[in-house]
C-alpha cells in the first residue's frame, strides 16, 4: 500500500512537470534563453519565429527587451514583425507573425552592424539599418513593411538621405 502511494505521487509529479514544460510562457522563456546564446543570425531568426508562434501577444515583452540589448535585432510589437542583420554574410532576416525569410541587399559589401525600429504606425513599420563599421561616414538604409487594413502589403527598401536624418532628428525619432 505504501509503495502504491509512492507511485501515485511520482505519477502526479511527472504529470505536473509535463504540464509546466508544455505551457507556452515557460517554453517562450526557454527559447529566449536559447536566443541569448544563439551563434548566428539565422538561428536568432528561427528562435524568434518560434517565440512568436507560441504566443504572439506575450512574445512582445520578451522580444522588445531582447532587441534593446542586441543591436543586430529590431522588433515592432505593434505589427509583430522584426529584422535581424547577419553582420558576416550581409543577409537580413525578416521575422514576424506570418512573415519569414531573408534577403541580401546588393553585394556582400552591404553589411549592417545595427538595426533599429524607426517608426511604427497603423500603416507602416519602418526600420533603419546602419552599414558596417569602418566607413568614414556612416550610411543608412530603411526597410518598410506597409500595411493595408491590418494585412501586410509591400516591403520597401530605400537609402537614407541626409535630409531624412535631419527631419527624423527634428521629430526626435532618430535612433543613432
Amino acid at each position: 500500500m505504501k509503495q502504491r502511494g509512492i507511485y501515485i505521487a511520482a505519477a502526479i509529479a511527472i504529470a505536473l512537470m509535463v504540464v509546466v514544460a508544455m505551457h507556452p510562457r515557460y517554453r517562450q522563456h526557454r527559447l529566449m534563453s536559447q536566443l541569448e546564446r544563439a551563434p548566428s543570425a539565422e538561428e536568432k531568426a528561427r528562435l524568434i519565429l518560434e517565440v512568436i508562434d507560441l504566443d504572439a501577444d506575450s512574445a512582445d515583452e520578451y522580444l522588445e527587451q531582447y532587441a534593446q540589448h542586441d543591436p543586430t535585432v529590431a522588433y515592432d510589437p505593434r505589427h509583430i514583425v522584426g529584422l535581424i542583420s547577419d553582420t558576416t554574410s550581409g543577409d537580413v532576416y525578416e521575422v514576424g507573425d506570418g512573415v519569414a525569410g531573408s534577403f541580401r541587399i546588393g553585394t556582400p559589401v552591404h553589411k549592417f552592424q545595427e538595426v533599429q525600429l524607426l517608426r511604427s504606425t497603423e500603416r507602416v513599420a519602418r526600420f533603419v539599418l546602419q552599414e558596417r563599421e569602418g566607413l568614414a561616414t556612416p550610411r543608412y538604409s530603411t526597410f518598410r513593411f506597409k500595411y493595408d487594413g491590418g494585412a501586410m502589403g509591400a516591403r520597401i527598401f530605400d537609402d537614407v538621405r541626409p535630409e531624412d536624418i535631419t527631419h527624423w532628428k527634428t521629430e526626435g525619432i532618430w535612433p543613432f
